[in-house]
Parts: structure tokens; C-alpha cells; sequence
């Protein structure tokens, strides 16, 4: 949660201003600040890189279901969670990040003891 949600929504904002979108527009779709997104851009909020490429295709295909159908957005930020989990990623940053001592508790997703 700490890492992937910011995540998605900093990659989802960019891409929507890239395509043309103004700062204002995107903010107000995502129910966050001018702000917020301008951090986005600057690399100054949500700015570890998670994701390394991996989700560039399900993101894009998520900014073109956007575009089409606003009202779509929280149901694509809930399709690219799955996609994540799907993708292994969520498994490689609780491998990276989990602050617990070795073998006490699996990860959720593939087991793997941190």
C-alpha cells in the first residue's frame, strides 16, 4: 500500500497531463491537488521508481480507458493493483522493503519468508 498505490496514481496523473490533460483537469478526475500532481512530475512525491517498466503496456491501456470514460479510473487503479500482484511485484518489494527478521512471516502472495 505504501508503495504501489502511490505508485499507480503518480504514473496515471503523468501519463493523462502527457496526453494533453491539464494539471487542474487531472487533479480534479483524481480528487487531489494541482499540487500533488506538479510533485508527481517534479520527483518530489511517490518518487520511488516501483514498477521498472514492467506495467508501461497496462498503464497505458488504463490512460486510453480513462480518457474514454472518466467515471473509469478507480476501476482501472483497481485492475492495475491486480496486476501488480499478478505480475510478481508486489512479492519482489516485500522482499526488498519487509523491515521484519528472516522466516517470520510469508509474504501473502508467493510465500516467501522475509
Amino acid at each position: 500500500m505504501w508503495y504501489v498505490l502511490p505508485a499507480i496514481r503518480k504514473q496515471l496523473a503523468v501519463k493523462l497531463v502527457e496526453k494533453g490533460w491539464a494539471q487542474k483537469e487531472v487533479a480534479k478526475l483524481m480528487h487531489i491537488t494541482e499540487a500533488a500532481i506538479s510533485q508527481y512530475k517534479k520527483q518530489k512525491r511517490a518518487k520511488e521508481e516501483v514498477f521498472c517498466g514492467e506495467l508501461d503496456k497496462d498503464l497505458d491501456q488504463s490512460v486510453k480507458t480513462i480518457l474514454q470514460d472518466h467515471s473509469k479510473l478507480y476501476t482501472e487503479i483497481v485492475r492495475l493493483n491486480r496486476v501488480v500482484k499478478d505480475k510478481g511485484i508486489i512479492c519482489k518489494l516485500h522482499k526488498e522493503k519487509s523491515p521484519l527478521e528472516k522466516k517470520q512471516l510469508p509474504c501473502v502472495n508467493c510465500g516467501y519468508h522475509v
